[in-house]
């Protein structure tokens, strides 16, 4: 038997909206979600919360957060910053290791799983480990990416073109631009493009377990994959990579389910569990 209790957590003066996942007894572990940017955030709300009941079945306590600006959290996407996305993960962390008296494994998804590291790397001590699930390794390519949404947009519309350097300067500028229903603004594009996760030299020694989606299982992980992972590796983290088959969800616009990313992640910290005794 499992307990989710939603409710306001107050952090760098604004209250995120978090939903808690408890398991029966005193927890051996405790895990805190960050979600993935804009859009992909909700299309992977449903595999979150199943991760989430099983490994309160497993004895771990979750927190699920929704950043400053996002979901039901106070705030508007345009004010929200790369900094004050930080400040909430740690705030959050903060919190849960304090409820569950258990050191706090950071659990990301794509864009949520770089903010993750890139906290970590800042308080190593503080976070010994990292679950990444299909993280986004440059900020400033998945800007770029994200950019081209709204050039697709302009384009099928009929409107005036616009490029991605375009984009870009008139948020330079100071400008608020809106890219498939979000207000982006300059400094959090910014905040974002600076980001890399083979750059983040303060992951010496933090284990992490990076999950790659692949077409088919058996298949190999593609080069760019491969070649973060190695970056990782040399500055120190203890690496573990996994694929897995199935819907890629970040990108889906229908609900759908990824079983195979849930049962191997499970299967991961049972067999951690089986090993750890609650405090």
């Amino acid at each position: 038997m499992t307990t989710m209790r939603p409710f306001f957590l107050d952090s760098d003066g604004a209250r995120l909206f978090a939903l808690e996942c408890l398991p029966q007894g005193r927890p051996r572990g405790a895990v805190l979600y960050v979600p993935p940017f804009a859009e992909e955030m909700n299309r992977c709300r449903a595999i979150v919360a199943e991760q989430a009941r099983a490994f309160a079945h497993l004895g771990y306590a979750s927190l699920c957060i929704d950043l400053f600006g996002t979901g039901e959290s106070e705030g508007e996407f345009e004010d929200a910053r790369w900094d004050i996305w930080a400040r909430n993960v740690a705030d959050a962390a903060a919190h849960l290791a304090e409820h569950s008296g258990q050191p706090v494994t950071l659990w990301g998804m794509r864009l949520g799983a770089l903010l993750a590291a890139s906290v970590a790397a800042e308080a190593p001590d503080r976070y010994p480990q990292l679950l990444l699930w299909q993280p986004v390794a440059d900020g400033k390519s998945f800007v770029t990416q994200t950019l081209r949404q709204r050039v697709a947009w302009l384009m099928g519309q009929g409107l005036p073109a616009e490029t991605t350097d375009d984009i870009r300067a008139a948020l330079a500028g100071g400008a608020v631009v809106e890219v498939a229903g979000y207000s982006l603004s300059g400094p959090l594009i910014e905040g974002i493009s600076a980001q890399k996760l083979a750059a983040l030299t303060g992951l010496d020694g933090v284990r992490i377990d990076w999950f790659e989606h692949v077409a088919e299982p058996g298949a190999e992980l593609s080069i760019a994959c491969r070649r973060n992972l190695e970056a990782l590796e040399k500055l120190g983290a203890q690496l573990s990579a996994h694929s897995f088959v199935g819907a890629p969800l970040w990108q889906l616009h229908k609900r759908d389910e990824a079983p195979d990313l849930v049962a191997q992640t499970t299967a991961l910290y049972a067999a951690a569990s089986a090993d750890t005794t609650p405090a």
